[in-house]
């Protein structure tokens, strides 16, 4: 028995109905993959580079500065409950010492 070479006959040819439809076709749909994968790609969160990171904690630190605060950010409820537990310590460290 000899082996016949694999050929594409019939189903090689598409009828114009059953062509595939072209990337413009698929991107204006709004369901279809490419268009869902393209949208996504959009909104992708874009990496910083190094220069913008460098500039965005320098505009932090300035804001710092201009606000008294010495580069360090002080405040919040729990900021104010231990300054107050500690002056609280200093307090009885002193009345201690004097007794």
């Amino acid at each position: 028995m000899s082996r016949n070479k694999k050929s594409r006959k019939d189903s090689a040819r598409m009828t114009v109905l059953e062509r595939k439809p072209k990337k413009q076709e698929l991107l204006a749909d709004p369901t279809s993959k490419e268009s869902r994968r393209k949208k996504a790609k959009e909104q992708r969160k874009k990496h910083q580079s190094v220069y913008e990171k460098s500039q965005a904690t320098q505009k932090a630190q300035e804001r710092d500065t201009q606000a008294g605060r010495r580069g360090t950010r002080h405040g919040g409820p729990l900021a104010d409950k231990i300054r107050k537990l500690n002056a609280e310590k200093k307090e009885q460290a002193q009345q201690s010492d004097e007794d």
